[in-house]
């Protein structure tokens, strides 16, 4: 259960069965323990039908909802199908990333016209105006956040500053006098609290539940008259008065840049996350957040489902117990109950199957799908059809169920491929029925926020399970079912495979320096992040 506290064992190529399918997914090959060199090799079971997905649109905060959707719905009681997980080291990517737009919205704040009034004996009343103030620099140096042990995160923001200039005018009896100022605010501390949370549809919520600001001292500096150095004598009250307004402003910012830009952020973080025409992934939370004191931990179902249909699961998720590597920004374990509800979706909806005819092969091949190639071995047929087409339909008429090792994946699927001549109005009489077994296995690489590999199959064993035309050696058609397998069926899965399969990322988050690691009943895959 991988304690890498262990010695490595060997790490063979491991090989296994391959059911020809409508879908790709992806599985482990080797790698346990962390002295072990990893190896981007995953083994395999792939599929042909389509999947489609939209492309990323980048929205400030995105880096931030990332800590939410590992989030705090509170679903039934459940083992998670899949598990996400940020170190410290992501929650200060995120923290600066985050930071940096809010940042940008303190530059915005607005600051009122000010007045007042001074008194001076044996110089009388004065009055005195500033107005035209603009903020041209909010500068946070260090943020920094933190875990809370409940369903939040903790920002700190110490040793800001703020800039700002402006306009001053004054009137002293006949006297009038006018000029600028520069006002520099100099170490404002922040503190907030970000509450995560779940609205009744599922999607991520957050608030500022609290938030302190704290200003260490104001300085004015006066300029442009030789009343100046009058205004200059009242210093201390103006600039407390700047102060307080400036104080009273920063959490205001603060808690409307988390309700403006953060949340309706959110809000595009689906639930549920299309796959294809087929199926889709529940992605909802099954558990609060819960957090150490490195990690922020969320459990999510991590199902598929088919769109016609969605039922009880008929197995349980496994319980994935492993120690995640802080040196690390992410890391994500995918279940074997994750593959394995992807393989009863597409079974459930009938799509497990490619159907092979004689339009597929090119007219130099050394066969034809015909009953002519077909009467080599069962005579009847070319006596009885002459000349007519032939179709292969192979399909995976049981679901199977999928295994991770330590050492890889491994599962026995059943595949049959039945044999059919196509008579002239496209009907189908059914010729033989054959039990298909192979090995295969696949290199995966990550490209950004998906999953991509390329599979290898070994030769296919045939074994006759019923026919209507009589009895004959299977080992007659190895070689055609073979060859077609591998210039028709193979091309077709690692064209979609290529596509990749999405990992649960927010909008313009990616993935880097990626490591995949096979333990038992899961995969683990640890990354750094980095943003569009």
């Amino acid at each position: 259960m991988g304690n890498r506290s262990c010695p490595p064992p060997p790490a063979p190529t491991v090989a296994f069965p391959l059911p020809l399918s409508t879908t790709a997914l992806l599985f482990p090959r080797r790698r346990l323990y962390r002295s072990q060199v990893p190896i981007r090799g995953l083994e395999v079971w792939a599929a042909l039908e389509d999947m489609t997905w939209g492309p990323d649109n980048v929205r400030k905060w995105s880096t931030l909802a990332l800590l939410a959707i590992m989030g705090t719905a509170l679903t039934a009681a459940t083992d998670p199908g899949f598990v996400a997980m940020i170190s410290q080291k992501g929650l200060d990517f995120a923290c600066q990333q985050g930071a940096a737009e809010l940042q940008k919205e303190l530059q915005t704040i607005n600051v009122p016209d000010f007045s007042g009034v001074f008194k001076m004996k044996h110089l009388g009343r004065g009055s005195y105006e500033f107005y035209s103030m603009d903020v041209n620099r909010f500068y946070i140096p260090n943020p920094e956040i933190r875990m809370l042990p409940s369903n939040g995160l903790q920002l700190f923001i110490k040793g800001a500053s703020i800039q700002i200039n402006g306009k001053w005018k004054s009137k002293k009896n006949v006297l009038k006098a006018s000029g600028n100022f520069d006002l520099s605010i100099l170490g404002v501390s922040i503190f907030a609290e970000l509450t995560l949370g779940s609205d009744p549809s599922g999607h991520i919520t957050t608030n500022c539940s609290h938030c302190y600001s704290h200003i260490d001292s104001v300085r004015i500096k006066i300029s442009g008259s030789m009343l100046g150095w009058l205004i200059q004598l009242f210093h201390k009250k103006i600039e407390t008065s700047l102060k307080n307004i400036i104080y009273q402003k920063i959490c205001k910012i603060v808690r409307n840049s988390v309700s403006s830009k953060l949340q309706p952020y959110m809000k595009t973080l689906p639930v549920i996350t299309r796959v294809d025409d087929v199926a889709s992934i529940d992605y909802s939370l099954v558990a609060p957040l819960t957090t150490t004191d490195q990690f922020l931990e969320g459990k999510l179902r991590g199902e598929f489902f088919w769109h016609g249909h969605r039922g009880s699961i008929s197995f349980d998720p496994p319980v994935m117990r492993f120690l995640p590597n802080n040196d690390y920004m992410v890391c994500m374990a995918i279940s074997d109950y994750f593959f394995n509800t992807a393989v009863l979706a597409y079974q459930e909806s009938g799509t497990l199957k490619i159907t092979l005819g004689d339009q597929l092969l090119s007219k130099d091949d050394r066969f034809q799908l015909n009953t002519d190639f077909f009467g080599k071995f069962l005579p009847k047929v070319a006596k009885k059809f002459p000349s007519m087409g032939v179709q292969l339909l192979i399909s995976a008429p049981l679901s199977t169920h999928l295994s991770i090792q330590p050492s890889g994946l491994s599962f026995k699927p059943k595949l049959e491929t039945q044999a059919s001549v196509v008579l002239p109005n496209a009907s189908l009489v059914p010729l033989f029925l054959l039990v298909l077994k192979t090995n295969a296995s696949l290199k995966v690489d990550a490209e950004e926020n998906r999953l991509v590999g390329e599979m290898k199959l070994g030769r296919l064993l045939l074994e006759l399970k019923e026919s209507n035309f009589g009895h004959f050696k299977v080992e007659l058609l190895e070689d055609v079912i073979n060859y077609l397998i591998l210039t028709i069926v193979l091309p077709k899965i690692n064209e979609r495979l290529r596509q990749g399969f999405p990992l649960p990322l927010p909008e313009g988050i990616h993935l880097i320096n990626f490591m995949i690691y096979s333990y038992q009943s899961f995969l683990l895959l640890e990354a750094d992040l980095y943003r569009t």
